[in-house]
């Protein structure tokens, strides 16, 4: 046995890859013969990952100001060791008061808030990045006349363009820019969460908004990756580069572990340059000469980390051993594994729950 029985606070009850994070420290303290209480938290009262803890809260959301004397008000009563969130929204509120968390005797397992602020500003991550050669081309606007002006010069209408907030996340806002889009076509054989639009039908609908600050970017045509991470103080110790090779709703479905070397350097000099901590992902694509570009920093668990946690990196639990202080096991990371996801239900019926 290494350590003592742990307690630990999740938020994001209802993310999409709650579950397997669950599983994960589950497993993680049941091969060092640890009990694990499991506390998880979430504004949304049918949260599915309720059904999967040993205690649950509902919170406000995580940019309300009582967010975070919900959390304090959790961590008074339950005592928890560790506390994760994989929340974008959550993230920063929660980094800016880690001192307050800590103070009660849990240890927050993210990111510094100037990194995390750094992450979320895309401007700013791009900016860094820019510096280590690893960007797409891209350009910042602030009105329509600066995006039609940026989308022409990065080459649209002979090839495509993308853009997308610098604030946001989950895919939300990000959109391609086809030449020639037919939207007879968008509409009966792309699905409604195609990310393929046209530049008319996005200029109808900035005509009717103030436009938020974009970033416009050139279309990179190769492989998409993301990498999951494991990282002290700037320093990465694992790093497994996944293709996404099928996606729906921006979650991956069919996920292959591909160990690529320059994907790897590309996202170990990032992680060095934000100064990320404990767990992030890094999402590249391969622009037309397969080099990897940047897409997005997220200091924070994957939806998909289930990808690398069946291929032998356990990354949500090593992160705790690092927050604990304790010493890490050692890894046998099974390259070319492929993970493929399908849909599993909860039941219910108001007093307790079951897997069929």
């Amino acid at each position: 046995m290494t350590g003592s029985d742990l307690t630990i606070l999740t938020t994001g009850a209802g993310a999409p890859g709650a579950r397997s994070i669950f599983k994960a420290l589950r497993a993680g303290c049941r091969a060092e013969s640890r009990n694990l209480r499991l506390i998880t938290c979430d504004m949304d009262n049918e949260a599915y990952g309720f059904h999967l803890s040993d205690k649950n809260y509902i919170v406000p959301a995580g940019g309300d100001p009582s967010f975070i004397d919900t959390i304090l008000e959790i961590c008074r009563i339950e005592k928890p060791d560790l506390l994760f969130s994989w929340v974008d929204p959550e993230l920063l509120n929660l980094a800016n008061h880690k001192h307050r968390i800590e103070k009660l005797g849990t240890k927050v397992v993210i990111s510094e808030p100037n990194v995390i602020e750094n992450c979320i500003n895309k401007s700013r991550s791009y900016e860094i990045a820019s510096g280590l050669g690893l960007t797409p081309n891209f350009v910042i606007v602030e009105d329509q006349k600066d995006f039609e002006k940026a989308v022409q010069n990065l080459g649209y209408p002979q090839k495509p363009v993308c853009f997308k907030p610098i604030h946001g996340h989950g895919g939300r806002g990000f959109r391609i820019l086809q030449p020639n889009a037919n939207r007879a076509e968008l509409l009966f054989t792309e699905k409604p969460n195609s990310t393929i639009t046209s530049l008319e039908d996005v200029l109808n609908v900035f005509s009717d908004i103030h436009l938020p600050n974009l970033m416009v970017m050139e279309y990179l045509p190769g492989k998409e990756y993301t990498v999951d991470m494991l990282i002290y103080n700037g320093e990465p110790i694992v790093t497994i580069p996944r293709e996404r090779a099928r996606v729906k709703l921006g979650i991956s479905n069919i996920a292959k572990l591909e160990r690529n070397e320059q994907v790897i350097s590309a996202a170990e000099a990032v992680a060095r340059a934000l100064g990320l901590n404990y767990n992030a992902n890094i999402q590249f694509k391969l622009d037309g000469k397969a080099n990897p570009k940047l897409i997005e920093v997220q200091p924070r668990l994957a939806g998909t980390t289930a990808a690398v946690i069946g291929a032998g990196a356990n990354l949500p639990w090593l992160a705790a051993k690092l927050a604990l202080g304790e010493s890490l096991p050692q890894m046998d990371i099974k390259w070319d594994t492929v993970m493929k996801r399908f849909l599993e239900e909860v039941y219910t019926d108001g007093s307790y729950s079951w897997f069929l």
